[in-house]
């Protein structure tokens, strides 16, 4: 754990600046340039608001058409980061073989670098949600949480990105599986339903779901006015323990990696 946060942290400049670059890069050429990183959550938003509530005519017992979209945007846009993230991230090592061999910039930075980017529509998206709830009347204490909620998801993501980017090296197959496990973890998510409204049957999927656990935590900072300090401490050390093994995976495997890729 420490020898990754180390190496995230002594090269956090080198980190920043290509992460930075990578952002430019990423809407160049559009029309519409950086605004999509606001349009991005908020198209989503939309189709899932029009989804649940007009069409399928979900409602929540005790929660307004009002708070609902709220409990909705707030398991759609940790979402949103953890699935560019995930996708992107899983094929880092494979996308950028000229750097298998850059001392300078390390390939688990080329792959942390990914993540991060991955979460930076996560971030202006966190501040929109922040906005509305606040303006519906829930500003609380608690919202002070929900910097280090995120840092702890960027944690997480690098951690398993570096996993999964390392397991691609060797199995290619994961590059088609990718797209599957971001479809089957936002079926399984509670992003546009409460934990409340999962047959008691079904439970499982959120009890191992770390994406729910996430998604828990935010709606109970933003909305509900509380901490879950057991929860959150449970993601922390998840988050750590993901860090750590995807850290030592990628590190004691990359010297194979130029055979492979």
């Amino acid at each position: 754990m420490f020898t990754a946060l180390a190496q995230l942290s002594g090269q956090r400049q080198l980190l920043f600046a290509t992460t930075s670059q990578a952002l430019r890069s990423k809407f160049s050429g559009s029309v519409l340039g950086a605004a999509w990183f606001v349009l991005y959550p908020l198209i989503f938003l939309a189709i899932y608001s029009t989804v649940f509530i007009f069409i399928l005519g979900v409602r929540v017992p005790g929660l307004g058409t009002t708070d609902y979209v709220l409990v909705i945007f707030c398991g759609l846009v940790p979402f949103l980061a953890f699935s560019e993230a995930f996708g992107v991230g899983t094929l880092s090592v494979v996308s950028n073989r000229g750097l298998l061999r850059n001392t300078l910039f390390p390939i688990e930075l080329v792959v942390a670098r990914d993540a991060i980017v991955g979460h930076a529509s996560m971030g202006i998206g966190m501040v929109l949600v922040w906005v509305v709830v606040v303006s519906n009347g829930h500003l609380h204490w608690s919202h002070l949480a929900v910097p280090v909620v995120y840092f702890l998801q960027i944690l997480m993501a690098i951690g398993v990105v570096w996993i999964t980017s390392t397991l691609t090296v060797f199995f290619r197959d994961l590059q088609q599986a990718a797209p599957i496990v971001v479809l089957f973890l936002m079926m399984v998510s509670p992003i546009g339903y409460t934990d409340a409204m999962v047959p008691q049957d079904l439970r499982g999927l959120l009890l191992y779901n770390p994406l729910a656990w996430l998604m828990h935590i935010y709606r109970a900072c933003l909305i509900d006015g509380v901490v879950p300090v057991s929860d959150l401490l449970t993601f922390a050390v998840f988050s750590l323990l993901m860090l750590t093994l995807g850290h030592i995976l990628i590190t004691r495997l990359k010297p194979l990696f130029h055979d492979y890729v």
